[in-house]
């Protein structure tokens, strides 16, 4: 039982929590058109058991695609947080901790460039795939590695 927590701590909070909360934020900006002009319909759909349960399951068969394609995205975000961030985190207080965050996620500006580059439209793809899909995944992540490096702090002490 101490080796599986042992090994939960271990796995960084960017490969664990990072495709999760880059699933739920494309789901959630898909729906965005809805919410923003017409939110009578979506408040509606919310309490049509038609249409929320579909909308639960498609969230549940989504989710395992978004992680296959988040992981190398989060593998190279660890990587780079491991690198750069990880052992100045411990020390830092809570507002430090989202500079990294911001930090990290403009580090990973060139390859969203890259990517958007090839798109119809690299503008609003690299203004999206920056501000509302990197930037707040890696404050959210490194915002959840700071509380357990301050956790391992307080055990250690």
């Amino acid at each position: 039982m101490d080796m599986s927590k042992n090994n939960k701590r271990k796995i960084s909070a960017f490969i664990l929590c990072g495709p999760f909360i880059c699933t739920f934020i494309i789901a959630i900006t898909f729906h965005s058109e809805i919410i923003f002009y017409n939110p009578m319909r979506f408040l509606k759909g919310l309490i049509t058991p038609s249409i929320i349960f579909p909308m639960i399951a498609a969230f549940i068969l989504i989710t395992p695609i978004g992680y296959l394609l988040g992981c190398i995205p989060a593998i190279i975000t660890n990587l780079l947080f491991k690198h750069f961030f990880a052992s100045k985190l411990a020390l830092a207080s809570w507002r430090y901790s989202l500079i990294y965050g911001c930090l990290l996620g403009f580090m990973l500006a060139p390859f969203i460039l890259i990517i958007a580059i090839v798109t119809p439209s690299p503008l609003f793809s690299f203004l999206y795939l920056q501000f509302v899909l990197i930037l707040p995944t890696t404050l959210i992540c490194t915002f959840i590695e700071w509380k357990r490096a301050r956790n391992r702090q307080d055990i250690n002490e």
